[in-house]
């Protein structure tokens, strides 16, 4: 589900792009092209969510490969989900309160789900 919010928000990115600095450096080798606005917001807000999924995939792996799986591992998993969302939302839009707060609340989860697996 987390891969399916990323790309939505890389087509929102790449649709944003055009406005931002037209068709033909878009279709270029983007060299040296610099995104600014809320294209540049959801570029490094895309890039933050990958990070943030190489953080939560192992731990994961590690619950499933030990068999744990309860109410607040899904919790987490869906907090994780959901402040993401919030996240990159946010961030697009330039609401900078909220933005820190959907990145801690997924930070948090990640965190949880490594305690659980200890």
């Amino acid at each position: 589900m987390s891969g399916l919010v990323l790309i939505i928000a890389t087509l929102i990115q790449q649709l944003t792009s055009l406005f931002n600095v037209g068709l033909m450096p878009v279709l270029g080798s983007r060299e040296n092209l610099k995104f600014t606005g809320m294209t540049g917001r959801l570029e490094r807000a895309i890039l933050n969510s990958i990070i943030a999924m190489t953080l939560i995939t192992p731990a994961v792996v590690i619950l499933h490969l030990l068999e744990i799986t309860n109410a607040s591992t899904v919790l987490a998993v869906q907090i994780f989900l959901t402040a993401r969302i919030v996240y990159i939302i946010s961030y697009g839009l330039g609401i900078m309160g909220l933005r820190s707060a959907g990145w801690t609340a997924s930070l948090l989860s990640i965190l949880w789900l490594y305690y659980c697996a200890i």
